[in-house]
């Protein structure tokens, strides 16, 4: 005899034991390391990072296009004070490593060092995101690709100040 339909046994569902939870998600975290995550390479790109705001004259008119297409997409978010629910908008800096391949598409970024404010780091590494893909890298700087080391400065002044290096 056969058990009348949908009495009989579900699938089975892997649970952990009584008294354990599962460790909480860090999207934010998963969201910064990107497809792969940590060590999933640098697409063919080598070398020491070229600074964002470099004054070399062989990446300063290339970079200066990068910067504007980063810039045009960043913005300045506000940190909401628990207590108050206010808006709040704090001075932080950050710097992000991001490799730039020979094609214009971003196969890296990774965060340098944190600002201390988890949004002010991802909406830095989101405009990264959305100004890609960038013109192709010239053959007169590399024939591969470039990393670069850009520093992000969030400033509060008599006006909100968004400063990019």
């Amino acid at each position: 005899m056969r058990p009348a339909p949908g009495t009989g046994p579900g699938p089975q569902v892997a649970a952990l034991p009584p008294g354990r939870e599962a460790p909480p998600i860090d999207i934010r975290a998963a969201l910064r390391a990107g497809a792969g995550g940590r060590g999933a390479g640098r697409g063919g790109i080598e070398g020491e990072p070229i600074p964002l705001d470099t004054r070399d004259p062989r990446f300063s008119d290339y970079l200066d296009r990068v910067r504007r297409m980063i810039k045009e997409r960043w913005g300045y978010p506000c940190v909401k004070n628990p207590a108050t629910r206010e808006c709040e908008y704090k001075s932080a800096q950050l710097v992000v490593e991001f490799g730039i391949a020979k094609d214009g598409r971003v196969p890296f970024i990774t965060l340098v060092r944190s600002s201390g404010w988890a949004i002010y780091d991802d909406y830095a590494i989101n405009a990264i995101k959305l100004a890609a893909p960038f013109p192709p890298v010239p053959d007169s700087i590399s024939p591969k690709g470039i990393p670069i080391l850009a520093t992000f400065n969030y400033v509060v002044d008599t006006s909100l100040t968004n400063l990019l290096r």
